[in-house]
């Protein structure tokens, strides 16, 4: 049985559809990253799967179930906009969450204790949540979702509006939740998010579950390889350019597309008859923000190809000349310039979208209810 079962689900405001026919399963035990441009659904998602909102049509399970009411407690849910009483110490609040979800007495002040301990708020636990930073506010707000101890975590945005030091703090705090076999459902439009912690990810767009990929898959599949070098001179360039229409050369990398061990093979060979430095070989990777786009311009997206990186050399490739097993020379002219320039890594691009406001019902113990500072 999966956490999350959906069919065919439909959500409109009026005339305004909103999602049209999504199909969607989550495992137990999964982490699901939901990637989308602004406006296409995924807090409506969410909600839906909260029972803040009914579905037009279609049907949409929790644990094998469609009472969503009968499986609110193994939920924890936390909003991207956070909204708490700040006239509260941590513990304070979360001893008055925590007797909604039938918890008492000292029960309810170890799990307090235990779910602090786990955020890494014990130390401030006494103080009011009005002094708390916006990356204590967020660990906080994991506190509570955490609190039931539930099977199914929903999480919107957990990152949002936190400063780098911040963003690390909460992806690891959610990296060990991620090792805890709780179900995680986030919704995201970091990438850094989705490559860490998701082992599933589901691009939404136009109202449905365009495209959807296993992360290890999208990180390590590829039918290319790319040989990062020192600086290759025209000649050598030229020298590999003729081994066939598969090698595609720069000034300081060989791209094997598509790439085979025997094609692999003479090209290392070459390199090194030519006493090029060799700086790294690894597959071409098909990135998720590439993915991304492509399926927001509405390009057709073909399933990963299978991996033909070769991990070990072929026989004879590092062979001394006239061994029985080494492979031919190649006369190449040496280098005009052997010194290796500096590697270039290109820079981490994040999907800069900003996401629809996400409602939060807060419980309400008194009228000061303060947006986060």
């Amino acid at each position: 049985m999966d956490a999350i079962e959906i069919e065919q689900l439909h959500k409109s405001y009026g005339d305004i559809s909103v999602l049209r026919g999504l199909n969607l399963s989550v495992p137990r035990g999964q982490v699901y990253g939901l990637l989308g441009p602004n406006g296409s659904g995924k807090s409506t998602l969410i909600h839906l799967l909260l029972g803040f909102l009914r579905p037009t049509k279609g049907t949409l399970r929790l644990f094998g179930t469609s009472d969503l009411e009968a499986v609110r407690g193994r939920i924890g849910y936390l909003p991207e906009r956070l909204r708490y009483h700040l006239r509260y110490t941590a513990r304070e609040y979360l001893r008055y969450l925590g007797q909604f979800s039938d918890l008492s007495g000292p029960g309810l002040a170890g799990r307090v204790e235990e779910v602090l301990g786990i955020v890494g708020l014990s130390d401030v636990a006494a103080r009011m949540l009005a002094t708390y930073s916006k990356g204590m506010l967020q660990r906080f707000g994991i506190a509570q979702a955490l609190l039931a101890n539930p099977e199914l975590l929903l999480i919107d945005e957990p990152t949002s509006g936190l400063d780098p030091a911040g963003q690390r703090e909460m992806l690891t705090l959610l990296a060990e939740l991620r090792s805890q076999n709780h179900t995680i459902f986030l919704a995201t439009h970091f990438l850094d998010e989705i490559d860490q912690l998701c082992d599933t990810v589901g691009i939404l767009f136009d109202g449905r579950i365009t495209t959807q990929i296993d992360v290890a898959t999208l990180r390590t599949t590829s039918h290319s390889a790319v040989i990062k070098t020192a600086l290759l001179a025209p000649a050598v360039q030229a020298q590999l350019s003729s081994l066939g229409a598969a090698v595609h050369t720069g000034e300081h990398e060989v791209t094997l597309q598509p790439n085979t061990p025997e094609l692999q093979a003479q090209v290392l060979r070459t390199l090194l008859d030519a006493s090029v430095p060799i700086i790294s070989l690894e597959p071409k990777r098909r990135s998720l923000e590439d993915l991304y786009m492509r399926v927001v311009r509405g390009e057709q997206v073909a399933p990963p190809e299978p991996l033909t990186f070769v991990d070990t050399p072929p026989p004879g490739l590092f062979a001394p000349p006239g061994h029985p097993d080494a492979l031919p020379s190649v006369a190449v002219p040496p280098p005009t310039d052997p010194v290796p320039a500096p590697g270039r890594s290109p820079g981490d691009t994040l999907l800069r979208e900003l996401l629809g406001n996400t409602g939060t019902a807060a419980t309400r113990r008194t009228d000061e209810e303060v947006q986060e500072p």
